[in-house]
């Protein structure tokens, strides 16, 4: 087989290809069929469905004017490799299934023509594994274009001065025929396709990232096929071109695997805008740390390079700390086990309030609630562990440029509780569990999930509008500034706290209405509930059960209390558990007017109570130690944002539990507690009087 039959078997591929590819990704009713149209396949194609007929027709054209070259070679192994890597990632999308639920004899047929496709370019490897390597041309490919319209008489003399200038602009001939072409063709989907409800950005993003993926293409291409000359040769690029280039690269490998490192940074890309920080981040990075490199590769002084050294290094330190904590992140993560005899089921209810108008929503309607329950189930060992953020709840990140950046997936945390499991035999007490400000029920899952190991029914519900994140009907609802008041607005907070006192003793009437449900009837007891609350919702906890005559008692989890429960004190019995020095106890070393408040409040409380209290500090842990982000993996400069102290997270969360279970045991089920009889096996807990 001769070199020239092996360009007339890349042509045939060529051809063969670019029809196929064509008529997969343009063609809607065809495209819906196949298996090839996600990221990463389509990123891959988009690529090499230009250039392979545009590097076909130049190698035509060079055949015409200079048979002879070398370049062609290179050139049919350029096309050849741009086939292959189609064709190996449109194969990989078949072997992983990707749209099988359409496959049917359409989806057979276009994986036909992919073999036709693949099996076109095997004469072409034959043939090129004959050759031997060949040298770089002094022409090239444009003066090919130049000389082939010459050569039809074409009057193209004007021409050659543009094409000098540029050669001494190589880079910006390349950003503007790439702008160029990923312009025409976002006019041709906008056409087509359409662009969405935000067209014009939709258009730039898609001219940006296309023009990036083509920089990214034309820059190697033209370095291996010497497709424009320099007018003066150079050895190194710029180091400020270098660090855009290396930018620009990042780009289309970023769109190419944007599902993996989102799911890597548990940050969902569910808007263009989610997907456009991303890529800019990366981006960035990259552009830096190639910048910095190139410009300690060109530097050859010693001081200069000690200088460039000092920020690339940082860089580089920076890129594999993030890389660190990335992997970090996702590796699996236990809660605490619960220390009950029962295993631990859950489930989910949205409960409205008609009776009510929600005063903190942005449009008037009534009030609806995500509660989600812990209940006692049967010991079930081969069904999988509940998730621990189900769906749109893992939305509950820390609001960052890049949400889930330095935090624990939510995805790798793994619950003790199995979702909708069968209820354990028995009658099991309530127990309403109300999240600090911001806060939402699955942050509190470890507690939860020891109070129904411990046979107890707990209904924890989310505050609509104050919670960063709440899920009602499938959507994710965010807070409002009337449902999350500042610090300092104590009128407001007191608003506040009467929506979500009714909102305590509302799911208290409507978990009533369990008893008579299918999977738990039979088995709940709300007619003395507990509440427990942690910070804003421990003040709801203790002014809910100032308001309901039938509470069987309140826990308060280092929270300020608010309301009229101040003033008139409980009747009921009550427990306030706080962190080291946290003045909420009523008992702390104070010097500023709100904690000295705060401190003031808890006691005029104590002395207006009628039924038995207790308080307790647990030294070593913040007011996050009460919540599950004291076993969640949060990274070193993102931790130290938070309220969390030197206790060991799991050991902190038992002691919490362990009080709160026998503060619930001894109130519901009247069984003495040796914990709060004075007996007190952790150092770290201080009794107050």
């Amino acid at each position: 087989m001769t070199f020239s039959r092996a360009l007339r078997w890349c042509m045939a591929s060529a051809v063969a290809f670019t029809a196929f590819i064509l008529l997969t990704t343009q063609f809607r009713a065809v495209r819906a069929f196949s298996p090839w149209q996600d990221d990463p396949y389509d990123v891959v194609i988009s690529c090499t469905e230009l250039l392979v007929p545009a590097l076909a027709l130049a190698i035509a054209i060079r055949v015409r004017v200079r048979p002879g070259s070398g370049n062609l070679l290179r050139g049919v192994r350029v096309v050849l490799a741009a086939v292959a890597a189609t064709v190996v990632t449109c194969w990989g999308s078949v072997a992983a299934g990707a749209h099988a639920d359409v496959r049917g004899w359409q989806q057979y047929l276009l994986i036909a023509g992919l073999a036709v496709v693949t099996l076109s370019a095997v004469p072409v490897t034959v043939a090129l594994r004959r050759e031997g390597p060949v040298t770089r041309d002094d022409t090239d490919w444009v003066e090919d274009l130049v000389a082939a319209a010459e050569r039809l008489r074409v009057p193209v003399g004007w021409a050659r001065r543009p094409v000098e200038w540029l050669r001494r602009h190589r880079i910006f001939a390349a950003v503007l025929l790439a702008t160029a072409v990923s312009g025409w063709l976002a006019l041709a989907e906008a056409v087509g396709d359409g662009l969405g409800q935000h067209p014009l950005q939709a258009a730039a993003f898609r001219v940006i990232v296309g023009a990036c993926l083509l920089v990214a293409l034309l820059v190697p291409l033209n370095a291996h096929l010497g497709l424009l000359h320099p007018a003066r040769p150079s050895r190194r690029m710029p180091v400020v071109v270098a660090g855009l280039y290396g930018g620009a690269v990042s780009v289309p490998v970023t769109i190419a695997f944007r599902e993996g490192i989102g799911y890597l940074l548990d940050y969902p890309l569910d808007t263009l805008g989610d997907i456009s920080r991303l890529t800019a981040v990366l981006a960035g990075i990259v552009a830096l740390v190639t910048l910095l490199a190139q410009a300690f590769r060109t530097r050859r002084r010693r001081i200069s390079r000690i200088l460039v050294a000092l920020p690339l290094s940082l860089a580089i330190l920076i890129v594999g700390y993030l890389g660190a904590v990335t992997v970090r992140r996702v590796l699996p993560q236990d809660l605490p086990a619960p220390t009950g005899a029962y295993g631990v089921g859950r489930t989910f209810r949205e409960w409205t309030d008609t009776s009510r108008t929600d005063p903190l929503a942005p449009r008037t309607g009534p009030r609806e609630l995500s509660v989600w329950i812990w209940y006692p189930a049967q010991r079930d060992t081969d069904s999988p562990s509940a998730p621990y953020t189900p769906g749109p709840w893992e939305r509950q990140h820390i609001p960052t440029p890049l949400p889930g950046l330095g935090e624990g997936s939510f995805a790798a945390v793994r619950t003790r509780a199995v979702d909708d499991a069968n209820v354990a035999p028995g009658r099991f007490p309530l127990v309403v569990l109300m999240p600090g400000l911001g806060l939402n029920a699955p942050v509190f899952s470890t507690l939860a999930q020891d109070l129904a190991s411990h046979g107890y029914l707990v209904a924890a519900l989310t505050p609509t509008y104050s919670a960063n994140v709440s899920v009602m009907h499938g959507r994710v609802v965010t807070s409002t500034p009337a449902g999350k008041p500042e610090d300092s607005d104590v009128a407001l907070s007191v608003r506040v706290l009467d929506v979500w006192t009714a909102d305590a003793r509302f799911v208290v009437a409507r978990a009533a209405e369990l008893d008579r449900d299918p999977r738990l009837a039979g088995h709940v007891d709300t007619g003395h509930p507990l509440y427990i609350g942690h910070s804003f919702g421990g003040a709801t906890a203790f002014q809910a059960c100032h308001d309901d005559p039938s509470c069987a008692g309140a826990v308060d989890l280092d929270g300020a209390l608010y309301g009229s429960v101040v003033r008139d004190g409980l009747r009921a019995p009550a427990m306030i558990l706080g962190g080291d020095n946290s003045c909420v106890t009523g008992s702390c070393q104070a010097s500023d007017a709100d904690n000295v408040a705060m401190r003031d409040v808890t006691r005029r409380l104590v002395a207006a109570s009628t039924g038995p209290f207790w308080r307790y500090e647990i030294l070593g842990t913040g007011h996050f130690n009460f919540t599950d982000y004291a076993v969640i993996y949060l990274a070193a400069p993102l931790r130290a944002l938070f309220p969390l102290e030197s206790i060991d997270g799991a050991r902190g969360l038992r002691i919490q539990d362990d009080y709160v279970v026998q503060f619930a045991d001894q109130a519901l089920r009247h069984r003495a507690s040796p914990l709060l009889s004075g007996d007190h096996p952790y150092p770290e807990v201080r009794a107050l009087r």
